[in-house]
C-alpha cells in the first residue's frame, strides 16, 4: 500500500476554514450532508483519532453512508488508485487529459462530489492544478463521489440494494469507470461497458472483488 503524507491537524483545520470538525445532518436521500461545528464546541484531537494519512472526513462519509469500515475502504481506494494512476496524486491524464489526480476524477465527478462536500470543485486549469496538489481534497472528493454513486444506485436499482457490502463496493468500482447509470445498466443486462480507451468497467469491479476476498 502506498504511504501518503500525514495531514497535520492544523493544516486540516486551515483547509476547513473556521471549523474543526464536521457533524452529520440528516437530509433527503441516502447520504448525509455535513454541517460545520464551531471550533469552540470540540477539542482539537477529536478530528484525527489515529495518525492516518487520509482525511477523516473521507472515512466518515464512507462509513456513515455505505457502511464500509476504514480497512475495507483502504482496500477499495488502493485498488482504484492502482488502476487509475498507480497511486500518483499529481497525475493528469485520461481522454483528452480531462482527469485529475490519484483517482482520475473529471469535471462531472467533481460536480457530484462537491454537491455533497459543500465546497466547490471547479475544473478550470488553475483549479485542476490546485486539486492535483491537494491530497486531502482528492480523498474527500473520491469518497463523496463514491457515496453519490451509491445513493443513485440505491435509489434506482433493486438488485444493487440486495447486494452484500463487498458486492456493492465491486459495483461502485465499476461505476467509477462507467458512472452510476452504466453500472445500473450492467446490473440489469450483464453487458459490459468500456471507456474511451476501451477499458472495461469489469477491470475495476473484478479488482475490488478479488481484493476484498
Amino acid at each position: 500500500m502506498m504511504m501518503m503524507e500525514a495531514v497535520p491537524y492544523q493544516k486540516v483545520k486551515k483547509e476547513m476554514g473556521n471549523y474543526a470538525q464536521y457533524a452529520r445532518e440528516e437530509t433527503t436521500g441516502n447520504y448525509a450532508k455535513y454541517a460545520a461545528v464551531p471550533d469552540s464546541t470540540v477539542e482539537a484531537p477529536s478530528l484525527v483519532e489515529k495518525p492516518q494519512n487520509i482525511s477523516n472526513i473521507a472515512y466518515t462519509l464512507v462509513s456513515d453512508n455505505i457502511g464500509a469500515d476504514q480497512s475495507m475502504w483502504d482496500i477499495y481506494r488502493e485498488e482504484i488508485a492502482g488502476i487509475e494512476s498507480q497511486g500518483d496524486y499529481s497525475v493528469k491524464g485520461g481522454y483528452n487529459d480531462h482527469y485529475d489526480g490519484r483517482y482520475q476524477m473529471g469535471k462531472d465527478a467533481k460536480i457530484d462530489a462537491s454537491s455533497l462536500l459543500g465546497y466547490s470543485l471547479e475544473h478550470n486549469a488553475k483549479a485542476r492544478e490546485s486539486f492535483r496538489n491537494d491530497r486531502t481534497k482528492q480523498e474527500e472528493a473520491f469518497a463523496a463521489y463514491t457515496v453519490k454513486n451509491h445513493d443513485y444506485l440505491t435509489a434506482n436499482s433493486k438488485k444493487y440494494k440486495g447486494l452484500s457490502l463487498a458486492e456493492k463496493l465491486s459495483v461502485l468500482a465499476y461505476a467509477h469507470n462507467q458512472g452510476w447509470s452504466g453500472a445500473n445498466s450492467w446490473l440489469k443486462s450483464g453487458m459490459v461497458g468500456t471507456d474511451a480507451f476501451g477499458t472495461k468497467g469489469t477491470i475495476y469491479s473484478n479488482a475490488v472483488k478479488e481484493a476484498l476476498k
